[in-house]
């Protein structure tokens, strides 16, 4: 009897350790986004994702914008698809000190401004990628529209497919992942001055994930894309958002599903760029799904880098 009590003695502090142990790791899993896209949009093998962006980035020629760069869309889709374009913003990056990127992903539609998440990192096969809590919060309180919830962003693409490019580049900047709720021009304003406000004094970027027309035809891609960057250059969001509206509703365009798919990110971005000075949307680079060799010409996605700066001229005034 002696000799099982004693082991008893032994077995119980071994397994409240243990349990211990578990539920810290299991706590510290549940603050931990994992990748819901790795293997499908781009690579989950941390060599071929890393050598995949790097010759992405090495093909692009070594130019910068006429001015100062502020905020920037970059497109979502398979790396086979978009990564290429997206490369194009990224390496305007390279050299660029922020210390938290503000990430805006898909229009989720919802009745709300924004859902931002509770998590504390996000992964991907090249590591972790910190949230920046403190700011997570700041912009949560300014609010009542704004929303933490893990479950919009658990399998979502739009924000972890611009993460690898970070980590790539170095860039050892902490991320805000924004999921737009209902895209309106007012939820823009609120979510610009919101992100504005909690900035405080850190250098903070806004990075809009967003593709372009879904579903025409190769030729009718490129019409409509044209046109919706004549309007994005004017850096008017009331007109951007109704040529948006526009195109579809008119129904000139046939299988043109939308002309923007994260238009919320996109005139967020636009908002907070001109409050610090931005009077330009340059557009980088241009492509759609149908020009990858594993695209169809029949119905396409367009994709495009764009960087919304301050002119030298507006910088010297």
């Amino acid at each position: 009897m002696r000799r099982y009590l004693n082991l008893s003695l032994v077995l119980v502090p071994v397994c409240l350790l243990a349990l211990g142990v578990f539920f810290l790791t299991a706590s510290a899993e549940d603050n931990i986004r994992p990748p819901a896209a790795a293997g499908t949009f781009y690579p989950d093998s941390e060599s071929e994702l890393r050598g995949m962006i790097t010759t992405f980035l090495e093909k692009i020629p070594d130019e910068k914008p006429e001015g100062e760069i502020i905020a920037a869309m970059a497109p979502h889709a398979g790396y086979i698809y978009s990564g290429e374009v997206a490369a194009h913003a990224f390496k305007q990056l390279a050299d660029l000190d922020f210390d938290t990127m503000v990430i805006i992903g898909h229009d989720s539609y919802e009745n709300c401004v924004a859902f931002l998440s509770p998590d504390n990192y996000f992964r991907t096969p090249l590591g972790l990628v910190p949230v920046d809590r403190d700011m997570v919060e700041k912009i949560i309180k300014f609010n009542k529209g704004i929303i933490s919830n893990r479950s919009v962003q658990s399998q979502d693409h739009s924000i972890e497919i611009q993460l690898p490019f970070l980590q790539v580049l170095g860039k050892r900047c902490k991320i805000v992942p924004v999921m737009f709720g209902n895209p309106t021009a007012k939820n823009c304003r609120i979510l610009a001055d919101a992100i504005m406000a909690a900035s405080g004094g850190k250098k903070v970027f806004v990075l809009s994930s967003t593709d372009l027309s879904h579903y025409p035809s190769y030729e009718d891609a490129q019409k409509v894309d044209n046109a919706t960057f004549d309007i994005l250059k004017t850096m008017d969001l009331d007109r951007l958002f109704k040529h948006l509206e526009e195109q579809v509703h008119n129904r000139e365009v046939p299988d043109l599903q939308t002309a923007m798919c994260s238009r919320g990110g996109v005139g967020t971005a636009m908002l907070v760029a001109k409050a610090r000075g931005a009077d330009q949307a340059q557009v980088l680079k241009y492509a759609n799904s149908g020009d990858a060799p594993e695209g169809s010409k029949k119905k396409v996605v367009g994709y495009s880098s764009v960087l919304f700066v301050r002119s030298r001229s507006s910088a010297s005034k």
